[in-house]
């Protein structure tokens, strides 16, 4: 992709959303992934940050001012993808204070990344363009940065698409020493990509990296086992500290695990490290929280606390009317006296959270249906939407979604080129005539026949079975979405085979559109010799012309029409709504930690995010909103722990 422009000059309308289906943002994310896992495989960074953890003491409430007594933090995920969604969550975020429900919403002292800070993969680029330039813009200074009299801190964890370039970028902004120029002017004391802060009223907030392995490293849940334990974990400076029995805990995830089948994947004699870390932790969970999918929702349970979801810190919106995130979640208890070594039955048994059919599974975690954001009838309205999707185009240029409806476009050409009726119908038997009986045309003919059959015939396989294996592998993303209850045979097969037909369509078109093309070009009789060299590249020319573009408009509608089919039937959570574009329905947690120890959460959400921003003549934010159709940010939801 081509270098971003940056600074003032780029307002955030300019800094557009991540084309997810442009064809060099497909191959830059898979390369990356790629790389990032056969390196986690060989050698996982995880292990190589510095231990014992750096525990972060913010147990102080303020002590003067309106607020004293209390603790106020803010939470935000999934952030750098467009310019004007995450402009407008961090304007609100770092807004001084919000009035909203008549109450006063003072900004938070701690602020927690939960992820996903920069699209389409990590990079320096990526970075500073989606995400760094963003928060600092509306900050506009070089000095510290102090709410009411104290120094702001940072603290964060990546998400996957942090480790494409296996952390590094995120480590430079979060894990080393950058006091001479940190991001926000703030205080960023953690060491490691996981982060453990003491909060006032025997709160704790511990923030889990998975990587790309789907749980926590060794090392990381050796750490956060020491500070359950009886010794506690004493850190650098020789401070000891410990999570006491009735204390709470406030547990930050990379992605909703609880959106997948109950178990993760782990077999009951092997549980997850976070599993045995929840299993240590128990009734002490209070909140489980977060980001990876671009949307709010909240599920309760009167024994084991609150899960939500709130990715909506700038990137695409995801939908809320899928089977992932309506289907009945459980907790349940792993029954672990197959592990060895054996692991404690009646203390403190692996605790899984997670999707099932089941009746009686084990606790259920009840979706709170009035805080899914956005609601279900705004979720099902974007499915239609699909079916245009690959046709719009990017205001910067070459950019758009629409370059992948090229890419099929030429596929569908160079497909009906290889298999073309004109350069086989009547010539293959005149490949076994001597060459001294062809003349020159004949010769270039047979020339070009024995290239088809030797090379292009092959060739043209390889692409059909390329273009099958890419839908299938769409497809694939179905498996974890379908009863997670139903035998593992019927699940890949459903879900393989639901890929399978979405290429029989392709090919199918295909066929239709040559045939079809043929058969017209074949009745112009302005075609000269038509048996000739000449006379057959006039007509496969015309053809292969008719079918890239005919192709082009058929590919992108069967697509787009997959897409919506699939987003219709619930499915494909992920990647159904990743055309879209979707900058509206953003939103971001703010917290409070009163003197009784009681913590309050309001979900501060923006529905509509401004389209066009001017810039700022005086002294503040770089940029200021120019949209009289946008809204004001406004409470979606609110708890109380």
């Amino acid at each position: 992709m081509p270098s971003p422009k940056l600074g003032r000059a780029v307002p955030p309308h300019e800094r557009h959303p991540v084309a997810w289906y442009q064809p060099d943002v497909l191959w830059t994310a898979a390369r990356q992934v790629l790389s990032s896992l056969d390196q986690l495989r060989n050698r996982d960074g995880r292990e190589s940050q510095p231990v014992p953890m750096k525990v972060i003491d913010r147990s102080q409430p303020e002590s003067e001012g309106a607020f004293a007594g209390n603790c106020w933090f803010d939470f935000i995920a999934d952030t750098g993808d467009g310019g004007n969604a995450c402009y407008a969550v961090a304007s609100a975020a770092l807004a001084n204070e919000l009035h909203l429900d008549g109450e006063r919403l003072p900004r938070g002292q701690l602020l927690l990344f939960g992820g996903d800070l920069a699209y389409p993969a990590a990079s320096t680029q990526d970075y500073r363009y989606r995400f760094v330039e963003m928060f600092e813009a509306v900050r506009n200074s070089h000095e510290p940065s102090f709410v009411r009299g104290r120094r702001l801190t940072l603290a964060a964890i990546p998400q996957n698409h942090d480790w494409m370039d296996s952390a590094s970028t995120f480590s430079r902004y979060f894990t080393r020493r950058n006091d001479s120029a940190p991001l926000l002017g703030a205080k960023i004391p953690q060491r490691q990509t996981y982060f453990c802060i003491k909060l006032p009223g025997g709160w704790w907030a511990l923030g889990l990296d998975f990587a790309l392995d789907h749980d926590i490293d060794r090392d990381q849940y050796e750490q956060f086992e020491a500070l359950l334990s009886e010794r506690g974990l004493v850190t650098e400076d020789g401070h000891e500290y410990q999570i006491a029995p009735d204390d709470r805990v406030l547990l930050i995830y990379p992605e909703p695990y609880w959106t997948r089948p109950i178990g993760d994947g782990a077999e009951e004699s092997h549980p997850k490290r976070y599993q045995r870390l929840e299993g240590l932790l128990r009734s002490r969970v209070k909140l489980r929280l977060a980001g990876d999918l671009h949307h709010y929702m909240r599920w309760e349970s009167a024994s084991w606390g609150r899960l939500v979801t709130c990715g909506t810190g700038g990137a695409f919106t995801h939908p809320t009317h899928t089977k992932p995130t309506t289907r009945p979640v459980r907790l349940r208890e792993f029954d672990t006296r197959d592990c060895i070594p054996p692991e404690p039955i009646s203390s403190h048994p692996s605790l899984a959270i997670g999707l099932t059919e089941d009746a009686h599974p084990g606790d259920e975690f009840e979706r709170q249906e009035a805080t899914v954001y956005p609601d279900l009838a705004t979720s099902k309205a974007g499915c239609k939407g699909n079916l245009w999707a690959l046709f719009r185009r990017d205001p910067t240029g070459w950019r758009g979604n629409y370059s992948f409806a090229l890419l099929l476009g030429l596929l569908y050409c160079f497909n009906a080129y290889l298999n073309s009726t004109p350069f086989t119908r009547s010539f293959v038997p005149d490949l076994f005539r001597p060459v001294w009986e062809f003349d020159l045309h004949e010769y270039g003919l047979a020339a070009a026949l024995w290239l088809k059959a030797m090379v292009f015939s092959p060739l043209s396989l390889v692409i059909n079975a390329a273009m099958a294996f890419g839908c299938m592998v769409m497809g694939r993303e179905a498996v974890n979405e379908l009863p997670p209850d139903a035998g593992k045979t019927w699940r890949w097969g459903a879900t393989w085979g639901i890929g399978f037909v979405h290429a029989v369509v392709h090919v199918a078109a295909i066929f239709t559109l040559t045939f079809g093309l043929h058969q017209l070009v074949g009745d112009w009789d302005w075609i000269p010799n038509r048996d000739s060299l000449r006379g057959l590249t006039i007509h496969a020319g015309l053809v292969g012309l008719g079918v890239f573009i005919g192709g082009t408009g058929a590919g992108a509608l069967i697509f787009g029409s997959y897409l919506a089919l699939m987003s219709q039937l619930g499915l494909l959570t992920n990647n159904g709504y990743a055309a879209l574009d979707g900058q509206d329905h953003k939103g971001f947690l703010r917290f409070r930690i009163d003197a009784s120890g009681g913590l309050t959460a309001w979900f501060i959400a923006l529905d509509r995010v401004p389209r066009r921003w001017k810039r700022n003549a005086g002294a503040g934010p770089v940029w200021a909103a120019d949209d009289a159709e946008a809204t004001a940010p406004r409470v979606r939801d609110r708890f109380v722990s």
